[in-house]
């Protein structure tokens, strides 16, 4: 941005109105354009508005009309510090909640741009999906029980021969038991386990493995396969830099977890 022509609009005229009596008390690097009440509204802090509100250098109204909205906010500050709002528990642990969030959010992003995603590892990332997906899609159904041992036992009653899959349906719907056809799937689409018990399986057939999933243990049988036609890189490239911006992001977390010295400083149950 312009710093001389901000100088221009705002801090000359402005400065001449409010003629402080003390220095204003900012980071030495930071241009200051007023300050209120002895309290400095600075360039970067309107620099940062005018990103969030997507404000062009070159709209200069609006650049008057944010300024005069942060100077109106700083002299409510002002008097909510004089008058020790600031302490007040309850206040106190918000400005420390943000205080948290910002330097958390700012920290992590200044690491992902200096260590950015790269072609290379979007091409990467793409290459393993299209090996572990496998050439066939297969659309399936699910019966969810919401325990292990009642999907185990139904599952053996159809590999024993007891009784066929849609025998153990139509008891599982009378119980009310989720009866699904989710539709196609393939083998990147599930975990490791399942897919080797559902890699290869004819249509009609009962997978010999349950598929765990949030809702509870589902028993699947295969209705239809067919070629599976993997989407081009292009289409697929900024889900996949967004999925590792977001693995990165969890691996530094934990490993700066994993590294912080922490100190119960009361007692705690285990």
């Amino acid at each position: 941005m312009n710093r001389n022509l901000l100088l221009f609009l705002f801090v000359v005229p402005l400065l001449l109105a409010c003629q402080p009596d003390s220095e204003a008390p900012a980071d030495e690097d930071d241009v200051v354009l007023v300050l209120v009440d002895g309290e400095p509204i600075t360039l970067p802090m309107l620099e940062r508005v005018m990103r969030a509100q997507g404000v062009e250098e070159n709209d200069h109204e609006r650049m008057r009309e944010l300024l005069d909205e942060l100077i109106r906010m700083r002299a409510v500050a002002n008097v909510a510090e004089r008058e020790g709002l600031a302490d007040e528990p309850e206040v106190r642990a918000e400005l420390r909640l943000r205080e948290l969030e910002l330097l958390n959010h700012h920290y992590i992003d200044r690491l992902q741009r200096r260590h950015p995603i790269t072609d290379e590892d979007i091409e990467d990332v793409y290459s393993r999906q299209r090996e572990r997906a496998g050439e066939v899609q297969y659309r399936i159904e699910t019966i969810t029980y919401p325990g292990q041992a009642e999907a185990l036992r139904a599952l053996a009653r159809i590999d024993d021969g007891v009784d066929d899959y849609e025998t153990v349906r139509d008891e599982a719907e009378a119980e009310g038991l989720a009866v699904e056809q989710p539709g196609w799937i393939d083998l990147s689409q599930v975990p490791d386990d399942f897919a080797a018990a559902l890699d290869g399986r004819e249509v009609g057939a009962v997978v010999t493995s349950l598929l765990e999933t949030p809702q509870g243990w589902r028993l699947v049988k295969v209705l239809n396969q067919r070629e599976l036609q993997a989407p081009p890189l292009e289409q697929v490239r900024e889900g996949i830099a967004r999925s590792l911006l977001q693995q990165r992001r969890r691996a530094l977390v934990e490993e700066l977890y994993e590294q912080a010295e922490i100190e119960p400083m009361l007692p705690l149950e285990e």
